[in-house]
């Protein structure tokens, strides 16, 4: 199996499989050969846009197909877990997009006892920058992390997307709604700064609802032990940020285009298709003197696609990438329990 690329499935002809697919046709270790739909026609249609060799009208049809290794899964997070159970149990390595539903704990369990790689869709993870930013952390390059900042949001394009019209805006598609697809982002990036140490509770302090009784916008605050703490925002209320400032004792860590990578540009095609980007981040001082540092950029999503099937390849389960998808959800759930509870702090 090292001797070849892996070779993928995609479950789902949703948005976000255009920018997908585009990457791992870009990935050196990976193949598409199959996409499925519920309808075959839409699924033939797609994979002929998409140099995707065949296309399957049923998910099950998809997952008997032997010559697949791995499948992408970019389904409703209503769905995901059930699907995500059914790949594993396929003997397919699953790659899922996120937020996730009540139970991803019990699918992620599937995976493990199938034997099977289980990681999400958090593509910045995966960046050089990120790397390089992690060993900057490690090294103790700005001390111990004391706090961290992070958001995402941007401003909703029309009346009708807002109250319901986007599956983001449509608690029936997405319960956290734009919290659950937007706050994934600050949450991970608090959490990967505290290199994914739980915090002891958390408040959601600021709720927005549409007329549908959906989150559009919130934030709130997050305490860790021995006085460590952070913030967020995320929803579609406010201008395009897409950032995190993770502080500690002698300096700090700021990135300014931290989803997409396309720094402050305004250019929203960095979330719709091939990007590379991601090519610098700011180290501040004690004193508060900004140095940016440059670095390679890199697509997100030929990264994340390449460790993946490496990883596959290798023949070894790697188990921080469920552990860290767990993390995420349990704090956005605790956050998410928060805002429906009326705002009160919420033990993790």
């Amino acid at each position: 199996m090292e001797n070849r690329k892996v070779r993928w499935g995609i479950l789902s002809t949703a948005e976000i499989a255009t920018k997908v697919v585009a990457g791992m046709h870009d990935a050196e270790n990976a193949e598409v050969v199959a996409v499925a739909s519920r309808s075959l026609d839409k699924a033939e249609a797609w994979a002929a846009a998409h140099d995707v060799p065949r296309a399957y009208g049923s998910y099950d049809e998809l997952l008997t197909d032997e010559n697949i290794d791995a499948v992408y899964m970019p389904l409703p997070s209503a769905l995901r877990n059930e699907w995500i159970k059914k790949a594993a149990q396929a003997g397919k390595h699953v790659y899922a997009e996120k937020p996730f539903a009540d139970g991803i704990e019990e699918a992620i369990q599937v995976c493990q006892e199938q034997g099977v790689q289980f990681m999400d869709g958090t593509m910045w993870l995966h960046s050089t920058r990120t790397h390089e930013m992690e060993q900057r952390i490690a090294n103790g390059d700005i001390g111990p992390v004391r706090r961290v900042t992070a958001a995402f949001t941007f401003k909703y394009p029309d009346k009708a997307w807002y109250e319901g019209g986007n599956g983001r805006t449509d608690k029936t598609r997405e319960p956290m709604g734009c919290f659950g697809d937007q706050g994934w982002y600050p949450i991970g990036a608090i959490l990967w700064s505290y290199n994914y140490a739980l915090p002891e509770r958390v408040q959601m302090t600021f709720v927005s609802k549409n007329s549908v009784d959906t989150i559009v916008h919130c934030g709130g605050t997050l305490w860790f032990s021995d006085g460590r703490m952070a913030t967020f925002d995320s929803g579609c209320e406010l201008p395009h940020r897409s950032q995190f400032e993770a502080v500690g004792e002698t300096g700090l860590i700021r990135v300014d285009d931290l989803v997409a990578g396309q720094g402050r540009s305004g250019d929203f095609s960095a979330y719709e298709g091939s990007y590379t980007g991601s090519g610098h981040y700011f180290m501040g001082d004690v004193l508060g003197k900004d140095v940016e540092v440059q670095v390679a950029p890199c697509d997100h999503v030929v990264k994340l696609v390449e460790t993946y099937s490496a990883t596959v390849l290798s023949g070894k389960v790697d188990p921080q990438w469920p552990e860290r998808t767990l993390a995420c959800h349990k704090v956005m759930a605790a956050l998410f329990a928060s805002a429906e509870g009326g705002g009160g702090v919420v033990t993790v």
